[in-house]
């Protein structure tokens, strides 16, 4: 994780791969197999169509239908994107000045989570107390369970009948993260052509019947991802967070760059087009005293090179561990991955911790 300023503000470049592995093997014992994600997940190089579509802006619209350039004419600039369309550009200079990137063109790695779908898991929970790295086997496939962690895997909408297991002590979680299955084209296209590849979408309303108050206390962190669909960002503010009882602290943007260290694509500024960031919202608990989380709010912008699986997002408590105890207590919903000191809920908590994905060496600290 790199920390620099920009605007008077902070913003943060996470090492998506770098921070995964840090946290899966800062807990194991010395003697323990190290198992890290494999480093091609992560050549999300430029594509050739994106380098095209930069040479085609840059030459005054002269390959652009004029029929439809008329009708960009008239498509006014959204003020917040232009905003951070200049701040994305100034970020961007300073994070090259700071960090160094490797030109990756290796495309080749097999895409073994296409192969994983929610059928191949049955309704099931599991919890690894040792401070080393667990195996479980379902068919001819095998997953890694890392230290320190619990899971259910099951569907969050019956998350209420959990809550015993979950907070028996009604102590609530220090962190909750959630990255909810929202209603994406992608996600609609994946089910006309492979339909059992597609997850659940669920509406607002549905999310609103998770039971937050009884997974939290007066001083949780409540994380939320998001699209960058305005509609969907609106009804987080004005529906979700109300409804969970939950006061707004920060809205933040992910910014998903290449390995060349540019955006994976421009921002488009009418908010008409599919954009390279997605959206992070920080909320706490209605009641907590006014000034809580104030650090957080100088931070506004995260970056980094996104894992070429879909919805595999880069992990949060290095950042937010600045405002949580020493050893919080952290629930993610809708996960898709394993992290220490979490619970993770969903349909496919193990489907990103399938042993493929990782490579093994031992410990360099071990005797």
């Amino acid at each position: 994780m790199y920390k620099f300023e920009i605007r008077n503000k902070i913003a943060i470049y996470l090492d998506h791969r770098e921070l995964i592995n840090s946290i899966y093997n800062d807990d194991t014992e010395e003697v323990a197999e190290v198992w890290e994600l494999r480093e091609e997940l992560f050549h999300f190089h430029e594509r050739v169509k994106d380098a095209e579509d930069r040479c085609s802006a840059t030459k005054e619209g002269e390959q652009i239908n004029p029929r439809k350039r008329r009708k960009l004419k008239y498509i006014n600039a959204l003020p917040a994107l232009t905003h951070l369309k200049t701040l994305a550009e100034e970020t961007l200079q300073r994070l090259k000045q700071c960090v160094q990137f490797e030109t990756h063109t290796d495309n080749s790695f097999p895409r073994y989570w296409e192969e994983i779908t929610i059928e191949d898991f049955p309704t099931f929970n599991g919890v690894n107390k040792n401070a080393t790295f667990q195996r479980c086997k379902f068919g001819a496939l095998s997953y890694l369970i890392p230290p320190h962690c619990e899971f259910f895997n099951c569907n969050v909408e019956e998350l209420t009948k959990l809550l015993p297991q979950l907070a028996p002590n009604s102590v609530g979680y220090d962190l909750i993260v959630l990255d909810p299955p929202w209603r994406n084209k992608y996600i609609r296209r994946l089910k006309r052509a492979r339909r059992e590849l597609a997850y659940k979408m669920l509406s607002t309303e549905q999310l609103s019947q998770i039971p937050m108050l009884q997974l939290m206390h007066k001083r949780s962190i409540v994380a939320i991802w998001c699209t960058n669909s305005r509609d969907l960002q609106r009804a987080v503010v004005e529906d979700l967070l109300p409804k969970w009882n939950l006061r707004l602290l920060h809205t933040l943007h992910w910014l998903k760059i290449n390995t060349n260290g540019k955006l994976i694509g421009p921002i488009d500024t009418s908010g008409l087009q599919k954009q390279p960031f997605e959206m992070l919202y920080i909320a706490c608990h209605l009641e907590t005293e006014p000034n809580y989380g104030a650090d957080l709010q100088n931070v506004t912008t995260i970056l980094s090179v996104p894992s070429i699986i879909h919805s595999h997002k880069p992990p949060l408590i290095p950042w937010l561990k600045e405002v949580l105890p020493e050893n919080p207590k952290c629930l993610e919903i809708f996960a898709r991955y394993l992290q220490p000191q979490f619970t993770c809920i969903g349909l496919e908590v193990l489907k990103l911790m399938d042993e493929r994905l990782y490579t093994k060496r031992k410990n360099n600290d071990a005797n």
